[in-house]
């Protein structure tokens, strides 16, 4: 798979490069346009997926071995602030609470892959005018989000492409990419939902 992903990607950028070099023509109809567009977000939905798939070839295989100490309450504090101006049209509420520092040793690119992962989910499947919760122990992390939607299937959800609900854009492998790094670095993951609120802790001490 990872091999089928890595010759995937460079003729899928030829392709979007293309299209968008064709929508520059100011001789196109509103139409034609359009359609165009439309084409070129199926692309970049299909490049996205791709990439995604690639990486987890790479955590399967466990390419990423440039471990080293890393402080997670630092990484959350980082990525946590993008994601809530990101949305903050959606005016959700942030909340982290530092119950303990968090010092773990992991590749830094995967670290940064399951947090912003984990951060991502708890904001797509948000709702309007909700709230994420977050909570830093000394041996675990905990991310919560609210949501329109109920309890996920917890025998499914870290399936790849299972989704709950599906969202515009996404691909369903989120919690598979998860999933895998959890597994990859021998760590415990745990999906709950309790007082209107889905959340996923995960135990980083062995």
């Amino acid at each position: 798979m990872g091999n089928a992903s890595h010759e995937m990607q460079t003729p899928l950028a030829v392709c979007s490069n293309r299209l968008e070099t064709l929508m520059e023509d100011e001789s196109l109809s509103e139409q034609q346009l359009t359609e165009l567009a439309k084409t070129h977000q199926t692309l970049e939905y299909l490049s996205k997926l791709n990439k995604t798939l690639l990486l987890l070839s790479k955590i399967d295989n466990n390419q990423f071995l440039n471990k080293t100490e890393l402080n997670i309450n630092s990484l959350v504090s980082k990525i946590s602030q993008d994601y809530a101006e990101v949305y903050a049209y959606k005016n959700i509420s942030l909340e982290i609470k530092e119950l303990g520092q968090l010092q773990v040793v992991m590749d830094e690119t995967i670290a940064g892959v399951l947090i912003n992962n984990l951060l991502k989910n708890s904001y797509v499947h948000n709702a309007a005018g909700g709230a994420v919760v977050i909570e830093v122990y000394t041996s675990k992390l905990i991310i919560m989000n609210t949501s329109d939607y109920a309890a996920l299937d917890s025998d499914l959800i870290f399936d790849r492409f299972y989704q709950g609900t599906k969202k515009e854009g996404s691909t369903g492998l989120g919690l598979a990419l998860i999933s895998s790094i959890v597994k990859a670095e021998n760590l415990r993951i745990n999906y709950f939902y309790r007082n209107d609120m889905h959340g996923f802790e995960i135990n980083f001490k062995k």
